[in-house]
């Protein structure tokens, strides 16, 4: 979700003053892009080295599509775009220190929200920015640019006249939440959750909680931490904070020590309602996503809004608009055999704690229908990979899962547990998956939850599942 409708973005002087270099033509641009596929008419374009493609062979195409200004390696020779080149030593580095400078020009203007967390990020962005764009002009990362590049690049959109900015910030390793936390540098910092994602990266589960730990290295003085009291790690989280003086503390979740807490949901044909005690005051609110999760999640929300002051009620009121970005968990109504089923597509990524949280909204929302389950293996895991894709049998039992069908190497193991007690298909690919058309063993009135890590392509069995017997969407 993005917000900024700044035209005047970025003048060619403001970009020779910060980076050092002398342009040929003065121009304002409207945004910043490193996709020469996202680039329109008044686009600054940074030709971005990658690992397969560079960003020098696109601008051409950048071009023709409208950019105002090239920001291309020194080496780079063309006398055709003279007018429009910025040569720097270094196209990465020089996006970093835009992302600096774009954060120092709103300075206290404006207040920063960050939001890490193994899960989570992404839906408590969303709400986030329904809420207060509510309340004010206000600026978000797109879909899920939390990386090296992708906090930069969101930063380096942000509008000079933004009010409030929501930053998602994510990791592999650690220290790259601190270095993005130093570049955002946010009044407040948001922590959803800490579980073993990417925790094939580290030794141990209390490095990634050391590693999340990072976000509050870049928080502001008197700054404050919203943190998730529901995780199994959090009494460990905070002792990280002793370190830090002037953090104020706000707790959420499920836990009645909660500062704020859940203390009722109901569970709506398109969302659910919530009631929370926040401070010993009560408010009601709706959201549209579904589970438990998405409540607590939310509760993240109506803090900051206490935090800043806001208008409590008018943002609490938006958070009915917002909607969940493909593979999220959305749901698709479809047609089987003439009998109403139920697809959900939260194919975008998975960890331990998200394909729990998943199989809890399957388990709630089909009631007594029979309940399908297609799960692609995790990634990340490393050495811990095998006991947990084990683990997950627990809540594949627990939930009554009726059909699993399981894709990829590390979830074989998983399989063999899961077949002795329930119906259960293994492939090794989700090409063989489609090729062989095991969807057919999906039922009338069945409801479906795709899952599975981003590299196993679960999408792509969305898309032929979809193919075959979409309706409608249910947003």
């Amino acid at each position: 979700m993005n917000y900024n409708n700044d035209k005047n973005l970025w003048s060619s002087k403001e970009i020779s003053k910060i980076l050092g270099v002398n342009t040929e033509s003065d121009w304002y641009c409207n945004n910043v892009e490193i996709d020469s596929r996202k680039v329109q008419s008044g686009s600054l374009f940074l030709a971005m080295p990658g690992t397969e493609l560079d960003g020098h062979s696109f601008i051409k195409d950048a071009v023709k599509k409208g950019a105002v200004g090239l920001v291309v390696k020194k080496s780079y020779k063309s006398s055709l775009y003279n007018n429009k080149l910025i040569k720097v030593n270094n196209v990465l580095r020089s996006l970093i220190i835009m992302s600096k400078a774009a954060r120092k020009r709103i300075n206290n203007s404006a207040n920063i929200i960050a939001i890490t967390g193994s899960s989570g990020k992404t839906s408590t962005k969303e709400m986030m920015a329904s809420a207060f764009g509510a309340l004010g002009k206000i600026y978000a990362n797109p879909d899920s640019y939390n990386n090296h590049v992708g906090v930069p690049y969101s930063l380096v959109n942000m509008s000079k006249g933004c009010q409030l900015g929501i930053f998602e910030i994510g990791m592999n390793n650690s220290s790259e939440i601190s270095k993005l936390s130093k570049l955002v540098k946010p009044n407040i910092a948001i922590v959803t959750n800490v579980s073993e994602a990417h925790i094939g990266n580290f030794n141990s589960i209390y490095e990634v909680i050391k590693a999340k730990s990072e976000i509050l290295n870049g928080l502001q003085v008197n700054g404050y931490l919203i943190i998730n009291r529901d995780f199994k790690y959090y009494n460990k989280f905070i002792t990280y904070t002793n370190k830090f003086n002037n953090i104020n503390i706000v707790t959420y979740g499920a836990n009645k020590k909660a500062d704020i807490y859940l203390s009722k949901r109901i569970i709506k044909k398109k969302g659910q309602k919530i009631s929370a005690l926040a401070y010993g005051k009560n408010y009601d609110y709706k959201i549209n996503f579904d589970g438990i999760h998405q409540a607590v999640n939310s509760l993240a929300i109506l803090a900051s809004l206490l935090v800043l002051k806001c208008n409590v009620s008018k943002g609490l009121k938006n958070l009915s608009k917002s909607f969940l970005p493909q593979g999220r968990g959305n749901k698709y109504n479809l047609v089987i055999k003439g009998y109403k089923s139920v697809l959900i597509d939260d194919s975008y990524n998975a960890n331990p704690s998200s394909v729990i949280a998943s199989l809890s909204v399957l388990n709630e929302i089909a009631k007594n229908n029979r309940k399908v389950l297609i799960l692609g293996e995790m990634g990340e895991l490393g050495k811990y990979s095998v006991n947990l894709h084990k683990k997950l049998f627990e809540y594949i039992n627990k939930f009554n899962i009726g059909l699993v069908i399981f894709v990829g190497n590390n979830t074989k193991d998983l399989f063999k547990i899961s077949k002795i007690k329930i119906q259960a298909i293994w492939s090794e690919s989700v090409d063989k998956i489609i090729k062989e058309d095991i969807i057919n063993l999906i039922k009338p009135k069945d409801y479906i939850l795709v899952k599975g890590s981003r590299f196993m392509r679960m999408e792509q069995i969305v898309k032929f599942i979809r193919n075959k017997y979409t309706v409608k969407v249910d947003k």
